[in-house]
């Protein structure tokens, strides 16, 4: 993976863990929800052997992540995107 992809996965991903950790006192649910449908329908919108490659690109960067919390969520992150379909 070049520098370039391994920081847009690493940004895309910090930022939709964050939305998705903050209280609904901290972000509006509709607003959270407003920015993250928009990143979910770009990525799945992509061809397959596309999206095999955002699945192993994620699954790299989550492996670089030390916060429990935020690891637990970066591991699931392709499932939880939607990128990766569960049978």
């Amino acid at each position: 993976m070049t520098s370039v992809e391994r920081v847009l996965a690493k940004a895309v991903m910090e930022l939709i863990i964050s939305i998705e950790l903050t209280e609904d006192e901290e972000i509006d649910p509709d607003v959270a929800t407003t920015i993250v449908e928009p990143v979910g329908f770009l990525l799945n919108d992509v061809p397959e052997d596309a999206r095999a490659e955002l699945v192993r690109l994620f699954r790299e960067v989550a492996e670089d992540e030390e916060n429990p919390e935020r690891r637990a969520m970066a591991d699931e992150f392709p499932e939880a995107i939607g990128l990766v379909v569960e049978d």
